[in-house]
């Protein structure tokens, strides 16, 4: 039997977590929670290699169970995983992601994720003001983002949700409000039944500040280490949350093929024209 104070504690530590969530707007809250994580290389900065984003998507009562599994799976000496921040040389990091790899889809969250190769299309926008918009973060997001819309419910509103990447949060803030702005041929997967945007609200959260991002940063990582070179060690060790469950998941790495015909679709660049003058602005420069 679980005592009162254990319970007030569990309760307390659900509401730290969830805090904000699932609460506005409040006239049409959002019925589903998407967590977001960025790996582009070892040092954070972008190289010509993967680029990774994913996530977990869910509703309230599966991140409720994440959340009390996920820090059982820590154990009293972790508050949270960064993946950057384990050593590779220990077993025990094995065990460690051995033992978190199932738990997301165990609680019923689905995995989300994009992924771009920069070298892919590099030629297209190298020396052009478009070159740190689309430099793998932002063609990455957009599709995605587009991925989840089209593979969830039309009645249900999302919130999107990023851990902290400072010099993309004004390009993608612009890049999603896009998402919600309705024309006359808007497709029906931006928009719920009633007319609001699939898109509740999104936001930003500090690093480290919640162990609700712990599995968006442990899958994107996992998957750029098995894209780059899945017989090494850490694509190895974090296999396991790419393999558990299904094996599904909102989303897809794009090929060379798709990337290029993404960036030269005048569809796609009208999406990015108001971020392309937001470039200018913050860089001082005229047109």
């Amino acid at each position: 039997m679980v005592s009162a104070r254990s319970k007030r504690h569990v309760d307390s530590q659900l509401y730290a977590e969830l805090d904000g969530y699932f609460e506005s707007p409040e006239d049409a809250p959002p019925r589903r929670l998407l967590m977001l994580r960025a790996y582009l290389d070892e040092s954070g900065h972008e190289s010509k290699g993967w680029m990774a984003l994913a996530g977990y998507i869910g509703h309230r009562e599966q991140w409720v169970d994440f959340i009390l599994k996920w820090k059982a799976g820590l154990g009293p000496q972790r508050k949270s995983l960064h993946m950057t921040d384990l050593r590779w040389n220990r077993d025990r990091t094995r065990q460690l992601l051995a033992r978190l790899g199932p738990i997301p889809e165990s609680c019923g969250l689905e995995g989300v994720f994009g992924g771009v190769r920069y070298q892919d299309y590099e030629d297209l926008v190298v020396g052009t003001e478009d070159e740190k918009l689309l430099k793998g973060y932002i063609a990455c997001m957009v599709p995605m983002v587009i991925n989840v819309l089209k593979g969830t419910p039309q009645e249900e509103r999302i919130e999107l949700v990023f851990e902290e990447q400072r010099q993309y949060q004004p390009f993608a803030h612009m890049a999603l409000c896009m998402l919600t702005i309705r024309e006359a041929d808007s497709p029906s997967w931006k928009f719920t039944k009633d007319g609001k945007p699939r898109l509740a609200k999104w936001g930003w959260v500090a690093k480290g500040s919640t162990v609700m991002t712990d599995p968006a940063d442990y899958l994107a990582f996992a998957l750029r280490e098995a894209w780059t070179d899945d017989t090494s060690k850490k694509a190895q060790w974090c296999n396991p949350i790419i393999s558990s469950g299904s094996g599904e998941a909102l989303g897809g790495r794009m090929s060379r093929e798709r990337v290029r015909r993404t960036v030269k679709n005048a569809q796609m660049m009208m999406v990015f024209q108001e971020i392309h003058e937001m470039v200018v602005k913050l860089s001082g420069k005229k047109e």
